[in-house]
């Protein structure tokens, strides 16, 4: 807890006027991770492994475009990039050497990365990155899934939304707009049209900003 104030103290002393901090989600965020899950699900099955997870990013995850080229701009323009994942953190510097592979700068566990599982309450998963969000201060905060947006308003920063592939959507459509898969009950009131309504508006259920461009993913090269 010490440690923790004493972080918050000096983000708020040494905060650099017109310098962001910015944070963004791993998986449909930063990585086309849908080939990689679905190996696992097809040759190892349930439940995950998240440390064979973290350490096959390099075979088979793919990097997002856009995504890429926005981390690109902030780091040209001296803002400070993080990444926070939900993933458990085995492994976790080995999908840092694959990071540092793609963005062309060094990537490390636990300086600019974090791995922030979910937390279990009554049976229900909740996001914890929330916490993470507050500890280093960020200013906005890129996530594709529904908790993502979440954890930035509870943490009292800015969020938005990265639109995922259609593969994604129709592979994980649990936790993005309530499921737009399932569009006929409370839980999930939205469906596909009004997915499109949410884009063309560029303002999601949660009030969130959604990032304007569209990765068309590698199935449509």
């Amino acid at each position: 807890m010490f440690r923790l104030i004493i972080l918050l103290i000096s983000s708020c002393l040494f905060a650099q006027p017109g310098i962001l901090k910015v944070g963004f989600d791993i998986d449909d965020t930063v990585l086309f991770s849908k080939p990689m899950f679905q190996y696992h699900f097809e040759e190892k099955g349930l439940p995950i492994d998240f440390a064979w997870i973290n350490a096959h990013d390099k075979d088979f995850s793919i990097p997002i475009t856009p995504t890429i080229e926005l981390i690109e701009y902030f780091k040209a323009n001296g803002h400070r990039v993080y990444f926070i994942t939900a993933r458990p953190g085995e492994n976790g510097e080995i999908l840092a050497e694959f990071l540092t592979e793609v963005l062309g700068y060094t990537v490390q566990k636990d300086v600019d990365l974090f791995f922030m599982p979910k937390d279990t309450v009554n049976g229900i998963k909740y996001t914890s990155k929330h916490r993470k969000m507050s500890e280093l201060g960020l200013d906005l905060f890129y996530g594709d899934s529904d908790s993502d947006i979440i954890a930035a308003l509870k943490a009292g920063i800015h969020p938005v939304r990265v639109v995922r592939n259609q593969e994604s959507i129709d592979q994980y459509g649990a936790n993005y707009f309530g499921n737009t898969n399932k569009g006929d009950k409370p839980k999930a009131p939205f469906d596909a049209e009004d997915l499109k309504i949410f884009y063309n508006k560029s303002v999601g259920v949660f009030g969130e900003s959604i990032y304007p461009i569209i990765w068309e993913g590698p199935s449509d090269k």
